[in-house]
């Protein structure tokens, strides 16, 4: 081979590698970053990430508690991929339909202080749903959320950086209303306007997986941990909850009911309740965690970004208490899990679990 040509050979080889970098290490880090919050300092994502969420171990042993027929979240439990489906918050939407058979919910700013939800369904554990919706559209740091669950993640579209994070990460299977090899497992509800009327069942989600023949993987380090409710004449006769996002006129909140040792759901100080069963929404434990926002720089559609990865401060209510600790994920496949001031693992009451990402604790307000 003549000199030049080798030397072509070698000069692509340097280039191609000094483009690659070690962003392939992280696929977290090739995503944009938000600028540090003024107030608090940058926070510092451990790289490199781990091929997946499954090699962490679990950093407390819970209490044996009886499971059989709980709506519970529990590690060592889970058998099959979780399904993150994305919930639309808007007026028009409610009420939504499902969000009651979760075993997990996120609750988010999406853009101009309306919120978006993840409802986060186990095969076999949560019930098998006749309608689920309605079914709204992906934002980057939801599908964060998803990956560390190694979840099936159910959304109609979204913002382009999440667009591209769903097709492109290995830890989810993307399951998108929008494209063609995923339309058919949706419907629209003709007594509603779109966006806002699209819906799926529990049997079209497995139809899904069926057809698309997607491998299990190791789910072991999937779930929290669980240990037996405080009993009845420990725990408090009430307590409220309120918050709000951005504007103090726009709240959500939830209030004690020391019977069930659970907590039912208000939207603007109403009961928040489901679409098919009109029963309040009732979940065992909150989670409030704090996590710095900011606009898309330049984005005509005022989306915001969130930062969920890392760490950040969480105030945990359960049994009609309040633990104040802090949330930790270190990268995007790496499961979200919460801690006390004491640094070990929250156990949870036996039930669903509730996370709420606030801009800002203060928001928060307890009676």
């Amino acid at each position: 081979m003549p000199l030049f040509q080798r030397l072509a050979i070698v000069l692509g080889i340097i280039v191609l590698f000094s483009a690659c970098g070690d962003t392939a290490v992280d696929q977290a880090a090739s995503m944009p970053t938000l600028p540090p919050a003024p107030s608090t300092p940058t926070l510092e994502v451990p790289t490199p990430a781990p091929p997946t969420a499954t090699v962490i171990p679990p950093t407390a042993t819970p209490t044996p508690t009886p499971l059989t027929g709980a709506l519970a979240f529990a590690r060592g439990t889970i058998e099959q991929r979780p399904l993150a489906i994305m919930f639309d918050n808007h007026p028009a939407a409610y009420p939504q339909t499902g969000m009651d058979g979760a075993v997990m919910v996120f609750e988010a700013l999406a853009e101009y202080g309306l919120t978006r939800y993840m409802g986060i369904f186990v095969p076999g554990i949560s019930p098998d749903l006749d309608e689920i919706g309605a079914v709204r559209s992906a934002r980057l740091y939801f599908v964060q959320w998803a990956m560390g669950l190694s979840a099936v993640f159910v959304h109609a579209g979204g913002s382009p950086d999440s667009l591209v994070l769903a097709e492109s990460a290995t830890e989810i299977v993307n399951m998108d209303a929008l494209r063609r090899d995923g339309e058919s497992y949706f419907y629209r509800n003709s007594e509603r306007d779109p966006p806002h009327n699209l819906y799926t069942t529990s049997a079209e989600l497995q139809r899904f997986l069926a057809e698309q023949d997607v491998a299990v993987p190791d789910l072991s380090a999937q779930g929290f941990l669980f240990k037996p409710d405080l009993p009845l004449n420990e725990r408090p006769s009430s307590q409220r909850l309120d918050y709000y996002f951005i504007y103090a006129d726009d709240p959500a909140g939830w209030t004690y009911d020391a019977e069930t040792n659970g907590y039912f759901r208000l939207r603007r100080n109403k009961p928040h309740v489901d679409g098919l069963t009109n029963e309040q929404l009732w979940f065992k434990n909150l989670v409030l965690m704090e996590v710095y926002e900011a606009p898309v720089p330049g984005d005509d559609k005022g989306r915001i970004e969130q930062r969920v990865i890392g760490e950040g401060r969480a105030r945990f209510f359960l049994d009609g208490r309040e633990q104040s600790g802090h949330w930790r994920k270190p990268a995007a496949a790496w499961p979200l899990r919460f801690y006390d001031t004491d640094d070990a693992e929250v156990l949870f009451n036996v039930g669903p679990v509730w996370v709420v990402a606030l801009p800002d604790l203060n928001n928060l307000t307890v009676e």
